[in-house]
């Protein structure tokens, strides 16, 4: 290599190690809810965690660009976050221990997105998936992430009402990112959309915006890489539930949910040094495969929390949390997983995993007409504490009984 690149070169790859270490001052304080905090960590880490995970699998060096910028944001939130409950509860021991769940929260985002960024360093420093690998996890998806140019004059909600796709990220034409924007936000020229949602829906927004569709298969021996991240993504709902409900029960539930995770880690990492994909991508894979167990084990940081009654009480109203519920519910006879979900639908609810056989499995609107629940098999059930008693007289009615952990 001629002198002048490889000075090139290692000056661009020390811009990258700055970029991605780099931590800004503390920022000034800003009197933000605790809500209003939770409440956009909550969409922005989901939002971080697709759009980190298709910047890996893509080689998109702008993602991944985008992950390390909104690390930033996401930094200066859980500043805020930590400000304002250190003056609300911080005066004391005992309201300092009442404090520790979101001290342990701001620390698990931060694990999380340590492990994106290690992603991101990656594909900035010109690492890809080979075409055929990336087709393959791509193909294997059931809710895929695709980015989107060319959608200038419609609004976010418009694309979630017309398609069926949540927009996860824009990128400004003018440089800047917006995560998990609101439905009123409106997509100019020259801005690129992050978005998902069911195969289906996403390949109808390219075709119609002039994009190729993504591949379909449903087998193959990547299949399990898609089937983590869709289980990341049931976890990181729980997680983020757990630190609201506090419930002991939910969180065994967690936590075999990891040690499933723990497994998918190992069975994935045989697979791909068994597959002889060649050297680059076996390397990345592997990366892949270890940085998708890495936040599957922070998100658990939010589980291990103290779940005594005054600890809950305490928590609750530091967290002004929602009246939801998630419960674990047992087959006692073939349930079909499309029939529940349609009619839990009916009363604002959702089923978010199934556990067949002793393996969890994540429900998308892409999966879900082909699975059933056979006799033991359970369902993960998440409603609106209004409804309690509908959805229990629904799921009794269609033959599944609380499994005695309940939310």
């Amino acid at each position: 290599m001629p002198v002048g690149e490889e000075g090139e070169t290692g000056g661009r790859l020390a811009e990258i190690h700055r970029r991605l270490h780099a931590k800004p001052r503390p920022p000034r304080y800003r009197p933000v809810t605790v809500a209003e905090a939770l409440g956009w960590l909550r969409r922005s880490l989901e939002a971080s965690i697709l759009l980190g995970l298709y910047g890996f699998l893509w080689g998109d060096e702008e993602a991944a660009a985008g992950i390390v910028d909104t690390e930033r944001e996401i930094d200066e939130v859980a500043y805020q976050l930590l400000a304002h409950v250190a003056i609300a509860v911080g005066r004391s021991l005992e309201g300092a221990t009442h404090a520790a769940p979101i001290y342990t929260y701001v620390m698990a985002v931060d694990k999380v997105m340590d492990a994106l960024k290690d992603l991101a360093s990656l594909t900035l420093r010109g690492h890809r998936l080979s075409p055929g690998t990336r087709r393959e996890i791509l193909a294997l998806s059931d809710e895929p992430v695709a980015r989107v140019s060319g959608l200038q004059g419609v609004t976010v909600g418009q694309l979630l009402e017309e398609y069926g796709v949540d927009v996860l990220a824009v990128k400004r034409g003018s440089g800047g990112w917006l995560l998990s924007p609101g439905n009123e936000v409106e997509i100019g020229e020259g801005d690129t959309a992050y978005v998902r949602g069911a195969k289906e829906a996403v390949n109808e927004l390219l075709e119609r915006t002039g994009h190729r569709p993504l591949p379909d298969r449903e087998e193959g021996p990547l299949r399990d890489i898609p089937a983590s991240i869709e289980m990341l993504l049931v976890m990181n709902e729980l997680a983020h539930y757990q630190l609201r409900a506090q419930d002991a029960g939910l969180a065994e539930e967690i936590l075999d949910l990891e040690m499933f995770m723990d497994e998918l880690r190992v069975r994935n990492s045989q697979r791909v040094l068994r597959l002889g994909l060649g050297l680059e991508d076996e390397f990345l894979l592997l990366s892949l495969v270890t940085r998708i167990e890495d936040v599957s084990d922070a998100l658990t940081y939010i589980i291990v929390m103290p779940a005594e009654e005054e600890y809950r009480e305490v928590l609750s109203t530091v967290t002004e949390a929602a009246g939801e519920r998630i419960a674990l519910y047992t087959a006692r006879a073939r349930v079909a997983l499309v029939a529940l979900a349609e009619a839990l639908d009916d009363i604002g609810a959702r089923a978010l995993a199934a556990r067949k056989r002793g393996e969890w499995v994540a429900l998308t609107p892409y999966n879900i007409e082909a699975l059933v629940l056979e006799p033991g098999d359970a369902v993960l059930v998440e409603y609106d504490d209004r409804v309690r008693r509908r959805a229990e007289r629904l799921l009794h009615g269609l033959g599944l009984a609380p499994a005695g952990r309940t939310a």
